[in-house]
């Protein structure tokens, strides 16, 4: 052996106890019933679950917006009015857009206006009421 190996024995390294007590660690505690640490993982699992949905539901209402229009040319009707001078153009926001949230109008000018709100700027026109006004965006 050279001087910077380490002096084990045969026994030391096939993982025998030490022969002095003493020296010998002293045995683990029991861990429990397994049916405790099944349902504590299930319970982190769970509870990680929640607060991912939680956060994406919470990310898509504040930024989550229309995906598009029920009539896709709507768009180059709306670009086609500010090239001729007749709408005015709107600013572009960042908007996730979100599958199967549409405007429905025939309005090229009100839809392209939904086309940048976003889910938690809806209910000021949606909120059940009869008539829906039209509200300055922030």
């Amino acid at each position: 052996m050279t001087e910077y190996e380490p002096d084990m024995t045969p026994a030391d390294e096939q993982g025998f106890a030490p022969a002095d007590e003493s020296v010998a660690e002293e045995p683990s505690t029991p861990r429990g019933p397994r049916w405790k640490r099944v349902f504590k993982r299930i319970a982190i699992g769970l509870g990680v679950t929640v607060v991912v949905l939680a956060a994406l539901g919470f990310t898509l209402y504040e930024w989550g917006g229309m995906g598009g229009s029920a009539d896709p040319t709507m768009s180059a009707k709306f670009d086609a009015m500010v090239a001729s001078g007749q709408a005015k153009p709107i600013q572009s926001r960042f908007v996730i857009p979100i599958p199967g949230c549409t405007c429905h109008s025939t309005d090229p000018v009100q839809t392209a206006k939904h086309r940048v709100y976003r889910m938690s700027e809806c209910s000021r026109c949606h909120n059940g009421s009869e008539t829906a006004q039209e509200v300055p965006l922030p």
